[in-house]
């Protein structure tokens, strides 16, 4: 029955109406709790055992925790797939698919992990570039949220000229997405204010674009602007003072 009203949402397409049993899944806990539980098993085991993993080992790891966490990334940027599956749960009157609450645990876990490494096991973080790879993680967590408040991005062109930046208006569902999205943006930016002053140096050239666009960009939570004024007055402000 329920196979047949999701065809009927999408004309009769049986494959759509499949993918719509995916994202209800979802809903449902079929899919993201399952994920999510193995997300937890594999977390305490390297909780528990991590002084005996070896490099090979956390590199599998670290690979499972950025898959799931690009994979929900790309489930919850899909705007025609989100508009079916929202189509299809207000036939069947249920609530939507929390696409996001899963992108944004995802990528949590991730991080969590990769600070762990870097701060606990110095060594094999040297050897793995644990570092450059957790602010490349940071990194994307920015884009999105800066994506998702509006600013629009430019590519700087060969010539040198300027980069074009412009903030549109948001709709209220872009609101909502945003302020889903704060408290990841806030860790992000908590485990880059957390950096010694040496790490934070060798990224500013690529991080400080980003943080003056966050300074820019509306936010649904002040705790985007108190974290964001801490790297300021804490990380850049004593580098421009010594310059």
């Amino acid at each position: 029955m329920v196979v047949v009203v999701a065809m009927t949402a999408f004309g009769g397409n049986y494959c759509e109406a499949v993918m719509v049993l995916v994202g209800v899944g979802q809903h449902c806990g079929v899919v993201w709790i399952g994920v999510r539980k193995w997300l937890m098993v594999i977390t305490d085991l390297y909780k528990m055992h991590k002084q005996l993993f070896s490099e090979g080992i956390v590199k599998i790891l670290l690979e499972t925790f950025s898959s799931v966490a690009s994979h929900a990334h790309q489930l919850s940027s899909q705007t025609i797939l989100q508009l079916k599956l929202q189509r299809a749960c207000s036939i069947l009157e249920i609530s939507d698919p929390p696409m996001v609450h899963f992108e944004n645990e995802s990528y949590q876990n991730y991080l969590n992990i990769l600070r762990d490494l870097l701060v606990n096991n110095p060594s094999l973080s040297e050897e793995m570039k644990i570092e450059e790879v957790l602010v490349s993680v940071c990194e994307e967590v920015l884009r999105v949220y800066l994506d998702c408040a509006g600013l629009q991005f430019v590519k700087q062109k060969p010539d040198n000229k300027p980069v074009l930046h412009w903030i549109l208006p948001l709709g209220s569902a872009k609101k909502e997405e945003l302020a889903a999205r704060t408290s990841l943006v806030v860790s992000a930016l908590q485990i880059l204010h957390g950096f010694e002053t040496d790490s934070f140096r060798r990224y500013v050239s690529q991080l400080f674009p980003l943080l003056v666009d966050l300074v820019r960009s509306e936010h649904s939570s002040g705790e985007v602007q108190r974290v964001l004024s801490n790297i300021f007055q804490s990380c850049i402000g004593p580098m421009l003072m010594r310059m």
